[in-house]
C-alpha cells in the first residue's frame, strides 16, 4: 500500500509523512496560505482509493478547475448536505475503514459564518475524531482570529497535526504520534509554480517564531514579554522578526518568569507531558508480527501492536531482557511463554516478569488485536 504523503517533501521529511488517520489544520491569518499545501495534497490524488474535496462555499465547477482529481462534495446551502449532521453521514459514506481517503475542505470560517462558531467547531470536533476512525487524510484550514479562543483551542485539541503559516514561515505546532523534535520545528517557506518550497530557517527565525507563538499563547503584549525578559520592547520585536537573537542568560530568566522550561520556550508551546503512538501500518509488514507505536528506549517503556487474522500465529521480532506485557484489544489470544500457554480475551492482560513471550496465536474466528508494552531493564 502507497505510503501517505504531504506532497511537499521537506514537509514529508520534517513529519515522518502524514499517517492514515491524521487531521491536518493549517491555521494562517491569510485566507489563501492554505492553496499551495491543498494542491500540494491534491497532487497525490492517485495513492488513494478515494479523493474529495468538500465545497461549504465555493462553486463545485471552481473547485474541480483548481483540484481536477478530486471529486466534490457539495455542502452549500440549500444542497442536501447543507447541515452538519448530513455532511457527516456523507463522510461516513465517502470514507471507509477498508479503502484509503483523502478529504479536504472548505476553510472552517465558510462553516462558523454557515452555522455560527460553537456549531461549526462542533461538527469539527465530530468529523475530526470520525475520520480519524476511518483512516481518512484530512485537511482543514482556519483563520485563528475568526474563532474565539476558547473554540479554538478545542479544535487544536482534537486534531493530529496543527502547521501555523506567518510571515513567510511554517511552524509544526503539534504532531502526534511523531519522534521527539517534530513539535516546533520552524521552516522559511516559499511558493513556486503554487506550490510551496520549504527551508531549515536560522536558530535565529526559529527563536522568534517560538516566541511570538508562546506570546500570543499567554495573551501577552511585546511590551509585557520585554518586561519579564528583563529587554527592551524592541529588542523582543527584533527577536521575533528573526533579525537578532537573545542571550542565554535572557532566555534563561524569561523561561523562569515564564513558568517553563528553555526546551518549551523553544519549541513555542507548553510540552504536552505525553507522547501518542499511532497505529499507522506500515506498508509490506510481516502478517502477525508486531510493529512499533512507541520504541523509544531512553523512556524505559517501549508499545508494540499486531493484528492477527483468524487462525494466524506470530512472534516477536526480538527476545527481550525484562518486564514484559500483552494486552488483546479485540479477540481471543494465545500467548506462548516457555512455561505455559495461556488464552486471553479482549480487555485482558499478562504480565510476563520471569519468562520471555515468544509467540502468540489467534485462536477466535475475528480478527485479534494485541499489544505487547516491554519495560527495559535499569541501565546502569
Amino acid at each position: 500500500m502507497a505510503t501517505a504523503t504531504t506532497g511537499i517533501p521537506e514537509l514529508d521529511d520534517a513529519l515522518g509523512g502524514v499517517l492514515w488517520g491524521d487531521n491536518v489544520v493549517l491555521e494562517a491569518e491569510d485566507p489563501a496560505a492554505h492553496e499551495p499545501f491543498y494542491a500540494a495534497a491534491a497532487e497525490s490524488a492517485d495513492r488513494y482509493d478515494s479523493a474529495v474535496y468538500v465545497a461549504v462555499e465555493s462553486e463545485p465547477d471552481e473547485v474541480r478547475s483548481r483540484f481536477p482529481a478530486l471529486d466534490v462534495l457539495d455542502a452549500r446551502a440549500q444542497s442536501p448536505l447543507a447541515r452538519p449532521g448530513a455532511l457527516v453521514q456523507a463522510l461516513r459514506r465517502a470514507a471507509t475503514p477498508s479503502t484509503r481517503d483523502l478529504v479536504l475542505f472548505d476553510p472552517l470560517e465558510t462553516m462558523t459564518a454557515r452555522w455560527g462558531a460553537e456549531i461549526g467547531a462542533r461538527f469539527f470536533t465530530r468529523a475530526c475524531p470520525l475520520l480519524l476512525q476511518l483512516g481518512a487524510i484530512a485537511y482543514w484550514s482556519v483563520r485563528p482570529a475568526s474563532l474565539p479562543q476558547r473554540l479554538r483551542r478545542e479544535i487544536e485539541s482534537v486534531t493530529q497535526c496543527v502547521v501555523v503559516l506567518a510571515d513567510g514561515r511554517l511552524r509544526v505546532a503539534k504532531a502526534e504520534g511523531r519522534r521527539p523534535g517534530v513539535e516546533g520545528g520552524v521552516f522559511r517557506y516559499g511558493v513556486e509554480d503554487g506550490r510551496p518550497v520549504l527551508a531549515a530557517a536560522p536558530a535565529a527565525a526559529r527563536l522568534g517564531t517560538a516566541l511570538q507563538a508562546i506570546r500570543k499563547a499567554r495573551r501577552l503584549s511585546q511590551g509585557d514579554l520585554a518586561r519579564l525578559a528583563g529587554v527592551s520592547a524592541s529588542a523582543i520585536s527584533q527577536a521575533e522578526r528573526g533579525r537578532r537573537g537573545l542571550s542565554l542568560e535572557t532566555l534563561v530568566e524569561l523561561s523562569a518568569k515564564l513558568g517553563i522550561t528553555i526546551d518549551e520556550l523553544l519549541r513555542g508551546d507548553l510540552a504536552p507531558g505525553y507522547r501518542l503512538g499511532r497505529r499507522d501500518r506500515p506498508p509490506g509488514r510481516e502478517e502477525g508480527r508486531p510493529w512499533p507505536l512507541l520504541d523509544d528506549p531512553r523512556a524505559g517503556l517501549r508499545a508494540y501492536t499486531a493484528r492477527l487474522a483468524p487462525g494466524e500465529a506470530g512472534a516477536p521480532r526480538f527476545p527481550h531482557k525484562g518486564v514484559e506485557l500483552v494486552a488483546v484489544g479485540s479477540g481471543l489470544v494465545q500467548v506462548e511463554l516457555p512455561t505455559g500457554r495461556p488464552v486471553l480475551r479482549g480487555g485482558e492482560a499478562l504480565l510476563a516478569e520471569a519468562s520471555g513471550v515468544t509467540g502468540w496465536r489467534n485462536l477466535g474466528e475475528s480478527e485479534a488485536v494485541l499489544f505487547w508494552v516491554l519495560r527495559d531493564e535499569a541501565r546502569t
